[in-house]
Order: structure tokens, then sequence, then C-alpha cells
């Protein structure tokens, strides 16, 4: 019997979790940024900066694109450590978003002919160009942890990489859930 009700309370975490915790999550979330644009009601900071963001972007897109942002882009492009940070988030966002070919081409990574085990990753550079060093035996793979937002790159010849028949998004879905993903 009790074995019983320790089973059903575990199945009970197993369906309640994942709800509470992303509940949890959004409204943590919620909440720290409507302390950025501190209203009296709930999520209306939020969409005020949704709001504002967009109108930048909108700005940048079509009246300021020429000067105001192509020279703060040069100033952050040109400090040293702010740059490293800079660039990489910039690369990565256009990546995500769409505006500079990133993650798009899933694939099954060996680090040797000698190992059967796999990693999932992406095609991020097929000839080494973006090293300065063209190389058409080599390829450059990027390879996301699980459960994080940081990952590894490696450099493999060519034969070590097998394309995956699937979009990006779901692979990268596949790879930040650790492999676990409903159907």
């Amino acid at each position: 019997m009790t074995k019983r009700l320790l089973n059903y309370f575990i199945q009970g975490l197993l369906y309640t979790a994942p709800i509470a915790i992303t509940v949890y999550a959004v409204f943590a979330l919620l909440r720290t940024l409507d302390q950025i644009i501190p209203v009296e009601y709930p999520g209306v900071g939020l969409l005020a900066l949704l709001v504002l963001i967009t109108l930048v972007g909108f700005l940048g897109e079509y009246a300021l694109k020429l000067r105001i942002v192509k020279l703060v882009d040069r100033m952050l492009e040109g400090l040293p450590l702010v740059k490293l940070i800079y660039t990489s988030v910039k690369d990565v966002m256009k990546s995500l978003t769409g505006k500079k070919k990133g993650f798009q081409q899933p694939v099954l990574l060996r680090l040797s002919l000698n190992e059967q085990v796999r990693r999932v990753g992406f095609v991020t550079d097929e000839a080494l160009r973006d090293l300065g060093t063209p190389n058409d035996e080599l390829i450059t793979v990027y390879v996301p942890h699980s459960l994080a937002i940081s990952g590894q790159v490696f450099v493999v010849p060519k034969t070590y990489v097998e394309p995956l028949n699937a979009k990006a998004a779901d692979v990268m879905k596949y790879i930040i859930a650790g492999g676990v993903t409903g159907s």
C-alpha cells in the first residue's frame, strides 16, 4: 500500500512539476521585466518593453540605420573586451533570428572514425573561411550543450559528419532538452 502511494506521488510529480516550474519561470520573468518599466498592472511593463524594442527595431531599420546604429555598432566593436561580448551576442542573435546563416544544417558528428558514438550539432563553416584559412577537407560543427546555452566547436574532416533530415529548430529543441522531447 505504501509503495503504491509513493508511486502515485511520483507520478503526480511527473505531471505537475513541468507545469509548476514553467508557470513559476514565466511569472518570475514577468516580474523581473515589469521592474524595468514599473507599472501597477502585471504584464503591462513587459508589453511596454516589447513595444519599445519593436519601435527601436523599426527606427533602426528605416530612420537611424545609416548614422546612429552604425556609429554605436562601430564604437562597441572598437572596445577590446566589449567587442568580444558584443559581436558574439550579435552573431548568435542573427543566427537564431534567421538574419545570418547559422544553425541551419543539423548533423550527426563523429569525433573519430573509430567511435560509434555521435553528437548532434550544426555545420557553421563548411571550409574554415571564417578562420581565414580556407580548407575544403575540414568543416566546423557547433555542438550545443543540453539544458544550457553553451556548446563546443569542433573542426573535423567532412567525412565525420552525417546530415540529419530534420528542421534545425526541432534539432535545437531536441539538444537543449537532452534528447527528451514529446511528440
